[in-house]
């Protein structure tokens, strides 16, 4: 009994010894804070002398005011959090839980949102602190999307709002609301703004300078428990999510969306080539450079964030003591595989895996022997599985492997790309290979990748990846598969000049450190040691990987030799630089003198195209006349039968002493002449000049058509639609549009006369968008020939005799809309017949609201039914 009580004596001791710290969280508790339980419920906070308090947000502090009020030692807050440290706040940042944010929008898969520039028009759910998602906004001003080009809706925080269409996107977490959805059947696309190259951190730990400064020993304990913490949160996913489960579930969430929050959040926390939760002062100064873009900083905040730095590698007593117990370690490697490692023509092992290597055995104090022994990888693979090796440096990660080796967390990723002659195009996908001759490397990743999911190639066996290059180059095979750095250093090396890159697969070689399955051990001793890697050391061991030392002895007299050459070559070029430079100024006399001359000529060349325009302008207009013509007198011919009537009228009535009736005759006479001079108004006014463009109504400009037009319409029984907007407007000189007008009804006129159709109907459309004016004649005139339909707005074409057309009014109209107009002029055949449409810049009224217009694409009319009542037929 007095051993108990002592012994309970000595716990309660050590546990009042334990320093008290409070980490304050950002949110409610869930798996987004995992790796902070795991520390406290696993022991490594009190290992490191620490009682610690985790407060979630339900104590409504931010975070940023619990640590500076000293409410809190540490606190984990958003990406924000760097612009606090911008604006000159004394916090120290210490850690990246998530390498990349799990903040996106979401919107249904049924929508028809594919991409962030189709939210245009759309309702989109953000949150009101618009710091927190600078990332989601980022996104969306890079396609062109300001606040004014969608409708911002405050945030429900209620995932159904999108099953229930009560919005169109919703900024959500990649880790939460998908889940909700799917189980609710609903599917699902994420737009995510990593995609668009904004790829920001999340979930950042920090704390302040006066900690950092008074407490360096406390912090550095804190911070290696709290890694341990989310290290051993990610290696046991489902009982990590039975521990919030139990103990940290304020939101009641289930265990099965818990296990998805956590295998998504592992996802983004990791990244190749990046030790965990590291913080590069380079991505930093991107993401603080997206908030001075989107206005949230001032450019004169230009303070440098301070970063925590921890090279200390925490171990268990259990891992130090299985260290000591396997003081060396026996590596096989991979003799042929530069940059990533080879072994050079002095017999020493290099590469980025080399590098690794080093650095592991650096930090652990053990020996790595190099197995030298094994030349080619195939037989080092074989060694390891019959536990004649311990470790691989560095092998692909694949299920198969995984079945016989253990892997640590990848250090280092590479595209895998085909790679042909030279004169082989470009090669979309894997299966274009299907049924030819591909080299792979024995035992590499690709062998296994070729036979189990693309049986259809051949595969040709190489035992070196420039073996199988040579094997492409000699036409033994087609193609070789490799990853992207590989063959890039090696055809450069190895002058395969006749060798390229010919396409991408969707493939990629993950790296890592591979073990014999009963070393689980070492693999958790190695991924502490790559979570202890600083951005600054993986950058050198990158940019030293790629260095060739070169030793050769220096030849002197060859080298005095290139020198005196040089000074030789150098007075030569020092005198006809002089020469030049005489030759050069009386080249300069000349050209000024022919440049003068060439640009008098220009000017009368432009003089003569404007005056032959003008005559082509004119030409076209004279086109026109006959058609005109014809109309006018059948516009006449009524109202002078009419005058003839009348007159007989007025001389009877005269013989007859009646003035009543001559009033009534004079009445009918003067609105006759009234009517034919209106008629040659219209006609005058076609042929003035216009000096100015001006707003024009499109529909008082039809109207001026069909005045010129209509009787001879009438007469070939002919019959005007038209669906007009009566408010559009455009900026154009009125007679040139009238003159368009005018050629492409008529041709449409003449259309339906040769077809001979049942149906004789001239449509005449106008649809708005958001910046264009669209008009449209359609005819039932049976449509344009598919061989001739390209080329009918080519001047002096044309299909009719040569008496009856003279093929410039169709090229006078494209010029006229194109080039006048900056317009644009085509055509394209319907089921009954043709459509010409001319697209017009749109002026829009003051105050008008573009969002409120339909979007439809360019180029063709819309046929829906408008609002523009029923149309009018004469």
């Amino acid at each position: 009994m007095k051993m108990l009580l002592l012994f309970f004596l000595f716990c309660s001791s050590v546990a009042w010894s334990n320093e008290k710290v409070t980490l304050q969280l950002s949110w409610l508790h869930q798996f987004q804070f995992a790796g902070f339980y795991a520390a406290k419920e696993q022991g490594y906070y009190r290992d490191a002398g620490l009682d610690v308090t985790i407060n979630d947000a339900h104590n409504k502090l931010d975070p940023l005011q619990a640590v500076m009020s000293g409410n809190a030692q540490y606190a984990v807050g958003h990406t924000s959090i760097v612009i606090d440290s911008m604006k000159n706040s004394p916090i120290v940042l210490m850690a990246a839980m998530f390498q990349s944010s799990p903040m996106m929008l979401l919107v249904r898969e049924d929508s028809g949102i594919k991409s962030a520039k189709d939210l245009r028009g759309k309702r989109i759910m953000l949150t009101s602190d618009a710091a927190s998602g600078v990332e989601i906004q980022a996104m969306l001003r890079s396609v062109g999307l300001s606040p004014k080009d969608y409708i911002l809706q405050p945030h429900s925080f209620d995932p159904y709002s999108l099953a229930r269409n009560e919005t169109d996107a919703m900024a959500s977490y990649l880790s939460n609301e998908p889940f909700f959805l799917e189980k609710m059947g609903v599917k699902t696309r994420v737009i995510h703004p990593k995609e668009y190259g904004f790829d920001f951190y999340s979930d950042i730990l920090f704390s302040t300078q006066e900690e950092y400064a008074k407490h360096p020993e406390r912090m550095n304990a804190f911070y290696d428990a709290s890694i341990r913490g989310w290290l051993w949160a990610f290696d046991h996913i489902e009982e990590t999510a039975k521990l919030i489960y139990r103990n940290y579930n304020p939101q009641h969430k289930s265990l099965e969306a818990l296990i998805y929050e956590g295998k998504v959040l592992k996802e983004l926390a990791f990244r190749p080539n990046t030790s965990f939760a590291a913080i590069d002062p380079v991505r930093l100064e991107m993401i603080g450079q997206g908030y001075r873009l989107m206005g949230i900083v001032n450019d004169t905040y230009s303070t440098v964030p301070k970063i925590y730095e921890n090279r200390s590698l925490h171990l268990s007593e259990e891992e130090k003591k299985w260290l000591k117990e396997h003081p060396i370690i026996r590596v096989g490697i991979d003799q042929n595989w530069p940059p990533i490692e080879s072994v050079d023509d002095k017999g020493r092992y290099t590469g980025v895996s080399a590098s690794y290597l080093a650095l592991l055995e650096k930090r652990l104090g053990i020996h790595f022997e190099i197995d030298y022994s094994r030349k080619f990888w195939s037989d080092s693979i074989r060694s390891i599985q019959a536990n004649e090796l311990d470790m691989l440096s560095c092998a692909a990660i694949t299920e198969k492997r995984r079945a016989t080796l253990l892997f640590s967390r990848p250090y280092l990723k590479q595209s895998i790309v085909i790679v042909t002659n030279s004169n082989i195009g470009y090669i979309n996908d894997l299966s274009d290979l299907n049924g030819k001759k591909v080299a792979v490397v024995r035992t590499y990743a690709t062998e296994e990748l070729l036979r189990e999911h693309y049986p259809k190639i051949i595969p040709v066996i190489a035992d070196t990846s420039l073996e199988a290059l040579r094997k492409v180059e000699s036409g033994e095979a087609y193609a070789t598969i490799e990853g992207l750095s590989v063959v890039s250093y090696l055809i450069e090396r190895n002058n395969l000049k006749h060798l390229k890159v010919a396409g991408e697969t969707p493939y990629q070689y993950e790296l890592a450190f591979a073990f014999r399955k009963d070393w689980g051990m070492m693999v958790s001793i190695s991924n502490k040691v790559l979570a202890s890697i600083t951005p600054s050391e993986d950058k050198e061991i990158h940019e030293r990987s790629l260095i060739i030392e070169r030793n050769d002895s220096i030849n002197y007299r060859f080298v005095w030799g290139v020198v005196g050459f040089m000074v030789i070559v150098f007075i030569l070029i020092a005198y006809k630089n002089h020469r030049l430079d005489i030759l050069v100024r009386q080249r300069t006399d000349e050209l000024e003198t022919f440049n003068q001359r060439l640009q008098e000529e220009i000017e009368k060349a432009v003089e003569k195209n404007r005056k032959q325009e003008k005559l082509l302008m004119q030409q076209a207009k004279m086109a026109e006349i006959g058609s005109m013509l014809e109309s006018i007198a059948h516009q006449w011919r009524q109202p002078l039968n009419i005058l003839g009537l009348s007159m007989t009228r007025l001389n009877l009535s005269c013989s007859l002493g009646g003035t009543g009736e001559a009033s009534k005759v004079i009445e009918i006479a003067e609105a006759q002449i009234e009517y034919m001079s209106q008629t040659i108004d219209d006609f005058r006014n076609f042929f003035k000049q216009d000096r100015h463009q001006v707003l024009v109504n499109i529909n008082s400009l039809v109207n001026d058509v069909e005045a010129l037009l209509g009787p001879l319409l009438i007469r070939k029984k002919i019959t005007i639609e038209r669906e007009i907007d009566p408010g559009t407007e455009v900026l154009v000189y009125p007679n040139e549009l009238k003159q368009v007008l005018i050629n492409l009804v008529n041709n449409a006129r003449e259309a339906i006369e040769q077809h001979r159709g049942d149906e004789r109907i001239i449509r005449i459309l106008c649809h708005n968008d958001e910046h264009y004016s669209t008009i449209g004649i359609e005819d039932t005139g049976g449509g344009i020939p598919i061989d001739i339909i390209d080329k009918i707005f080519d001047p002096y074409f044309t299909t009719k005799f040569e008496s009856q057309g003279t093929g410039i009014g169709l090229y006078m109209a494209k010029m006229i809309i194109e080039k006048h107009f900056l317009g644009k002029l085509s055509v394209y055949n319907l089921k009954e017949g043709a459509c010409f449409e001319i697209r017009l810049n749109r002026v829009l009224p003051e105050n008008s609201d573009t969002r409120a217009q339909s979007s439809v694409p360019l180029g063709r009319i819309d046929r829906r039914k408008k609002n523009y009542g029923t149309p009018e037929s004469i």
